[in-house]
């Protein structure tokens, strides 16, 4: 993707200070930036106006309104509208976020997450609105000292419950994504999602559960924004810029966001709060605090008389309240667009590190379903082995391959083996294996040089009782060819070859019809047949939007007698299923998502893919995919490939149907 860079460049500059770059930096254009002013006066509570804190958030609970307030010296209090308390956590807390009704052994919590200015430590606290106690549930140690943090309620289908991730910014400038409610099993948990580069000098966090916004404010830059999606691309985007770049100047110290997705922010030196909306940043408007000395923090919650707001003074060391004229429409969050199945397994992780996985083949051995193997390739080194229970078992460092495929029952000097086949870039030909049959241990063979300048997809074919490879190449050029057993060598003969106009890749054969599926990413699928002679391919199955660009690896998926083709469709991670015995009809798409009791994170940016329909014993008796991972978290880690019962997607079929 390309990178843009615009009117923030020297606020980027300064922000590098020795972090990592993310990819595909993206700024707002601020042509034509008009902010609106209007001024509040706040009043200060009647309790608790001035205990050394620095947040105070109006919250909402059975229809009345309270605030939760942190202090450095009383800790964490709960009061009623009035300031009074009601409840007490002692401690020194400075930083607070909340979210409500968590359930966790059976019991309905609001989950508080604070850290412990003594320690270091960030707490999860549990609000008990039965009692109106706290009640303190679990500690996260930190090695760096955390600026920030800011829960996070993670997508989830309509029927399940969502799980509760907590992200804490250090002064390093690196962010840590944790869950702490497994909602499935509906207990705590603690496990590390990924971690990435954030800013420097981060003053503040907040997610956007609704848009899966994570929001940063950067001391003297602004507010960026995040994919907060484990899954999600590592992409920023400045929205609101401080200092001569744009209209928020000195210090940015808070942002808060809101029911409706806009933002509150705070810049002490305006003497008031910012109100944004990320859609339309440049319309931003900054409400005037009469009175306001260097306002810090400013959190908000929609009542029927306005927008209520909890304020902390630092220069007066006072907690205010206000009630801004804004109404907000709730934004509910979005149900996931597709039905999801789980992984049950994960290989382990390439050696390799980028992007380096890519396409997984599968050999079903019939002798012993349960000893099947995963033919994986690391398309900076080799080709990889693995047991159905994702341990590697060999690696063949034979060249940069990128797809990979296995038919069975070749003959080669009168013994007979199953064979792979994989495009190797850095030979620009085909790298030839054989498959032991009753052990599947692969050994190298040989090569078959093509006539393509970048070798690129690649399937096999065993149609009419002759092999064939069909390898394409970048340019959208296909060559086929057949495969012999000549005494003690395989002869590669190019017997066709024919091209589409963009870059092709994923593709696979259905030996029994005789029939090549191959992808254009950015057009389609296409059908042609797979026999040596002139057919030319036809569009089966145009881009629509849901399955969009690039389409990657296939499959086919034998069900009740009759075939699916299934497709990656990278640009939105997920995977399209079409009736080859239909009329290729599109059925819909499934995405496979995190599995967090087996503690394997979901799928995404999947280049190869397979599937199978084969008994691999009592792990997948109804066959079994697996599919490239591009962004392996939990924790992050090179790239692997993971491993999904196909029971799970032949019923999603069936409900198609």
């Amino acid at each position: 993707m390309r990178k843009i860079f615009s009117w923030a460049i020297l606020p980027l500059v300064l922000s590098a200070c020795q972090m990592a770059p993310i990819d595909n930096l993206k700024t707002q254009e601020p042509a034509g930036t008009s902010f609106y002013t209007m001024q509040v006066s706040p009043q200060s509570f009647s309790e608790n106006a001035t205990v050394s804190g620095k947040v105070v958030l109006p919250i909402r609970h059975d229809k009345q309104q309270y605030w939760l307030m942190t202090s450095e010296q009383k800790g964490l209090l709960l009061t009623d509208k009035n300031g009074v308390t009601l409840a007490q956590y002692p401690g020194n807390f400075e930083v607070l976020d909340r979210r409500a009704d968590i359930v966790i052994a059976n019991k309905k919590w609001d989950i508080i997450a604070t850290v412990d200015n003594e320690s270091g430590a960030a707490l999860l606290i549990g609000l008990d609105w039965q009692n109106q106690t706290f009640k303190l549930l679990t500690t996260i140690a930190h090695t760096s000292s955390i600026e920030a943090l800011c829960l996070q309620t993670l997508p989830h289908q309509p029927d399940s419950t969502p799980n509760v991730a907590l992200i804490l910014a250090d002064d390093h400038g690196k962010l840590t994504q944790r869950i702490m409610v497994d909602g499935q099993q509906k207990r705590l948990s603690n496990v590390l999602l990924r971690e990435f580069v954030g800013v420097p000098q981060v003053k503040d966090c907040a997610v956007g559960d609704a848009s899966q916004s994570l929001y940063l404010a950067e001391e003297n830059i602004g507010i960026w924004r995040y994919a907060a999606e484990p899954e999600a691309e590592l992409v920023r985007e400045l929205i609101a810029v401080s200092g001569l770049h744009g209209p928020l100047k000195g210090e940015v110290t808070s942002v808060d966001t809101l029911a409706d997705g806009r933002l509150l922010v705070a810049t002490p030196e305006q003497h008031g709060i910012w109100y944004i909306d990320p859609k339309r940043a440049t319309e931003a408007q900054l409400i005037a605090l009469q009175g306001a000395l260097g306002v810090e923090s400013a959190h908000g919650l929609s009542t029927n008389q306005g927008l209520l707001v909890g304020l902390f003074d630092d220069e007066t060391g006072v907690y205010q309240q206000a009630v801004l004229p804004i109404t907000e429409a709730i934004q509910d969050p979005d149900s996931p667009r597709f039905n999801a199945v789980l992984p049950t397994v994960q290989t382990e992780a390439v050696a390799t590190s980028g992007d380096a996985a890519d396409d997984p083949a599968i050999w079903h051995n019939a002798h012993a379903p349960e000893q099947s193997r995963i033919l994986g390739t690391n398309k900076k080194r080799g080709l990889n082995v693995y047991s159905l229970k994702g341990e590697l078992l060999q690696s063949l460092a034979v060249g940069r391959v990128n797809n990979v495929d296995v038919r069975h029952g070749f003959t080669l000097a009168e013994k007979t083996f199953d064979i792979a086949a994989a495009s190797n870039r850095s030979k620009r030909s085909i790298s030839l294996f054989a498959i032991e049959p009753h052990t599947g241990e692969v050994s190298y063979l040989q090569d078959v040089a093509t006539n393509l300048n970048d070798v690129y997809g690649l399937c096999m074919a065993h149609v009419n009782e002759q092999y064939y490879v069909f390898i394409n190449d970048t340019d959208g050029h296909f060559e086929q060819y057949q495969l012999e057993g000549k005494d003690s060598q395989i002869k590669g003969k190019l017997v066709r070859q024919f091209k589409v106009a963009s870059q092709p890749e994923g593709c696979v054969v259905d030996d029994e019809y005789a029939q090549l599926y191959f992808g254009e990413e950015a057009k389609g699928i296409w059908q042609v047949d797979a026999r040596v002679n002139k057919a030319l391919p036809r569009l089966i199955a145009p881009l629509n939007e849901d399955f969009v660009a690039d389409v990657e690896g296939m499959g086919i998926y034998h069900l009740d007698h009759k075939r699916y083709l299934v497709a990656s469709s990278q640009g939105n991670n997920s995977y399209g299923v079409f009736a080859l015995d239909d009329h290729n009809r599109y059925l819909g798409s499934f995405t496979i998502d995190m599995n967090l009791p087996a503690n394997i994170d979901g799928v995404s940016e999947t280049d190869g893919l397979e599937i199978s329909s084969s008994n691999f014993g009592n792990a997948f008796p109804n066959g079994l995919m697996v599919a490239q991972d591009g962004r392996n978290v939990m924790p992050s880690l090179n790239q692997n490939f993971k491993l999904v019962d196909a029971t799970q997607i032949a019923q999603l079929i069936r409900s198609w149907l």
